[in-house]
């Protein structure tokens, strides 16, 4: 898969997240988004297969993810960013507040860690 065939296969999906993620049109819940973005790449990291990927296609797909990332979060902004906010204090208290349960909060913090540790 390349980036092209990235952008045709998961763009929909993307857009449904950015929708579930809005409160209005113009209005997207960065911190909901974060934690789908999140929990998308960790599944996907998981079992490539149930994403409709294979491991090898995960480089492209993070690729992807980075672009679409920066259009909601803005420029500089990735996966790896995602997890360092949902690593921190402010990230604790957005996962309090979204009322993310505890085997869900365990699952982005594991990924945190794993992200975090190979960029240190």
């Amino acid at each position: 898969m390349d980036i092209v065939e990235a952008r045709l296969r998961f763009k929909p999906a993307v857009t449904q997240i950015v929708e579930q993620c809005s409160v209005t049109e113009d209005f997207v819940d960065r911190e909901r988004f974060r934690v789908t973005i999140a929990t998308v790449w960790g599944n996907a990291v998981l079992e490539p297969q149930k994403s409709g990927i294979v491991e090898s296609d995960l480089p492209v797909l993070h690729d992807f993810l980075n672009e679409e990332i920066e259009k909601i979060l803005g420029e500089g902004q990735s996966i790896t960013s995602c997890y360092e906010y949902l690593m921190s204090r402010q990230g604790e208290e957005c996962l309090e507040r979204l009322q993310i349960g505890a085997r869900h909060r365990e699952f982005l913090q594991y990924f945190g860690r794993l992200i975090l540790s190979q960029t240190s």
